[in-house]
């Protein structure tokens, strides 16, 4: 295993509480995805001595295709974000980034951390509502499963659980996963960014013999439809019906599309010299949902795979992008031992390290800049790699390797967390910027920076701190139960109730003072909604009238039904 981005390694997107074709969206919180990288999962397993790691599902919840809450088992979550966007074509789903906005406001994001599944629960024949077939079942539950679960928690939560309702279990899943994979930290990457070069170093053990070898690139990506796989020949699934609610398959979007494809490249490994073996089309796909053994099978790639650059760009085979009309999709370069068998002492540290929150206001409660020195190298340096976590609860040490490994790849200043770019032509001594993300306000995060050479030999890491600002950006006030009832403050009914509100706030001193009372109230009522499916229901019932005299009213907001 060389590489393995963080929403598989870091966040436990294999091995999370909920069915696993639950709907999808926007850091959606829910949802085991076994297909995610299935032939990985199943290669890494085959290894000696390699084990499965425990499943995790929901604490105390009526199904895994609840994704409301039914018992108290909910706590704050920094990093997921429920998208409640209904649509479900390519691009109304491009617009899932819209919701970010709303959830980078205050981490009042609540999930279910959830729980190591026990002997007690297979014993009771614990199991989880999928369509299988055509047919709705409930689908067995075992002890274990081919990925690890989300490991994030000790570093936003410190030494304690996130929330009194949260498990005990949730906060030993970083310590469970390195006792089964000792490396995930040090093969943990941000996920690779689309139309960029990207490079993954590994250094070949000496045991290693000369001869002839395969490098496997395993991609998957969620909503990835085509004739074959789509939202209706894959749909929401919505059988056995008492078993799933409509969080589950109302919100967010059917994910299932094209399987994960697999790129096949042969290489030789020998004693000299420098040697590039490329290839331009996957060799395999996966299953779709890769459930349990059937994961393990590898399909030859065929016409039910996309492969059209042109017309579909990035999608199918193409997740991979062709470098040129006669390009690659994968180029691997191996150097030889004479070349980097010797002892090369790698890159000096960086100095004059230092970073600061984004100058752009309405940024920098979540990105920031680093600045640093390039430091000098006996081999031309290939890249930085540059890592953050929190001060508090998880500090990068100078000299402590463990801090630095445990910490996260820092990522792009974008929505989407991938990898940051950090450029490698600038000579020794000259300055060196780069703007990164996934922070949280008012936080003070420790961000460390190391030079790789080409050989792959890191050299010491240099450490600074920051600390970001509050949110400076405008949040949309009040209207706290419909956003409740109807999931988001961008809902169209929600903007016609608010616009009414505003208008009657002008002209009424009465009707002005009632808004204030509600302003006190709000909050704690639509915490009471947003808890309930049914209470979520009755109130779009009983808001419906008046949202039909608003949008009547204010005809500039477009209500869709």
């Amino acid at each position: 295993t060389v590489g393995l981005t963080q929403s598989v390694s870091l966040f436990g997107i294999g091995n999370r509480p909920g069915a696993a074709q639950m709907n999808s969206g926007f850091r959606w919180p829910y949802g085991r995805r076994e297909g995610v990288l299935p032939i990985w999962a199943h290669r890494r397993l085959s290894q000696p001595g390699a084990q499965m790691f425990r499943r995790v599902i929901f604490q105390n919840r009526d199904s895994e295709g609840f994704a409301s809450r039914t018992s108290s088992d909910s706590s704050a979550d920094p990093y997921y974000c429920l998208s409640f966007n209904q649509g479900s074509s390519p691009a109304e789903r491009k617009q899932d980034f819209i919701d970010a906005v709303t959830c980078a406001s205050a981490n009042r994001f609540m999930s279910d951390k959830g729980r190591f599944i026990t002997d007690a629960d297979v014993a009771a024949a614990y199991s989880e509502p999928a369509v299988v077939d055509g047919a709705g079942i409930m689908r067995a539950l075992g002890l274990t499963s081919y990925y690890p679960p989300r490991r994030d928690l000790r570093m936003t939560c410190g030494a304690k659980v996130c929330g009194e309702d949260d498990t005990a279990d949730s906060l030993s899943y970083v310590d469970h996963v390195l006792q089964v994979m000792p490396n995930i930290d040090t093969v943990t990457m941000a996920t690779p960014a689309s139309d960029r070069e990207n490079v993954v170093m590994f250094s070949i053990p000496a045991s290693w013999a000369d001869g002839d070898y395969l490098a496997w690139v395993e991609v998957n990506a969620e909503g990835d439809y085509n004739a074959t796989f789509n939202d209706q020949t894959l749909p929401t699934p919505l059988q056995p019906a008492s078993k799933w609610d409509s969080w589950a398959t109302g919100s967010g979007y059917p994910y299932r599309g094209q399987p994960s494809v697999v790129y096949q490249i042969p290489f030789k490994l020998g004693r000299s010299g420098t040697a590039t073996a490329t290839v331009m089309a996957p060799s395999y796909y996966s299953d779709v949902d890769a459930f349990d053994s059937e994961g393990a099978q590898m399909h030859p790639i065929d016409q039910r795979i996309t492969d059209d650059p042109m017309a579909a760009p990035g999608q199918g085979a193409d997740r991979l992008r062709l470098t040129g009309p006669a390009g690659s999709r994968v180029q691997l370069t191996v150097r030889g031992r004479d070349v980097c068998g010797r002892a090369i002492q790698g890159p000096a540290a960086p100095t004059a390290v230092a970073a600061t929150p984004s100058s752009e206001k309405k940024q920098s409660h979540r990105w920031g800049v680093l600045h640093f020195l390039a430091p000098s190298s006996t081999a031309a340096i290939a890249q930085y790699q540059v890592r953050f976590s929190p001060a508090k609860s998880a500090p990068i040490m100078v000299g402590d390797q463990g801090s630095f490994d445990r910490a996260s790849p820092a990522v792009a200043a974008t929505e989407e967390p991938q990898t940051v770019t950090v450029p490698v032509t600038g000579k020794p001594g000259s300055e060196v910027s780069v703007e990164f993300g996934g922070m949280q306000p008012l936080t003070t995060y420790s961000v460390a920076v190391r030079g790789v050479d080409m050989c792959n030999v890191p050299g010491p890491f240099a450490v600074t701190e920051v600390m970001t600002t509050r949110i400076n950006f405008t949040q949309l006030s009040g209207c706290f139960v419909a956003t409740a009832a109807y999931g988001s403050a961008l809902e169209p009914r929600v903007e016609a109730l608010r616009s009414a509100r505003d208008a009657l706030r002008r002209g009424s001193p009465l009707f002005s003072l009632a808004t204030d009372l509600y302003y006190r109230a709000g909050p704690a009522a639509a915490a009471v909604v947003a808890r309930s499916d049914a209470a979520r229901a009755l109130v779009r019932r009983l808001l419906a009238p008046v949202v039909t005299v608003a949008g009547a009213v204010y005809p500039s907001v477009t209500i869709s039904r």
